[in-house]
């Protein structure tokens, strides 16, 4: 499923574009993606983990 779908079935919104970057930090097998309020998107395994602006996690 995609980043957007699972984002959306949570009831979390986008906000603007969504951009993938690579982060020093986290392993390969990561894909990272942040939207344009600040908002973090790790995929891990077909698992979607939300990061908000403000430090929560979905």
């Amino acid at each position: 499923m995609s980043v957007e779908k699972q984002a959306q079935s949570r009831g979390f919104k986008i906000v603007g574009r969504l951009c993938r970057y690579e982060d020093p930090v986290q392993s390969k097998r990561f894909i990272c993606y942040m939207d344009e309020a600040g908002n973090e998107y790790i995929m891990y395994r077909g698992v979607l983990t939300i990061i908000s602006a403000n430090g929560e996690v979905f």
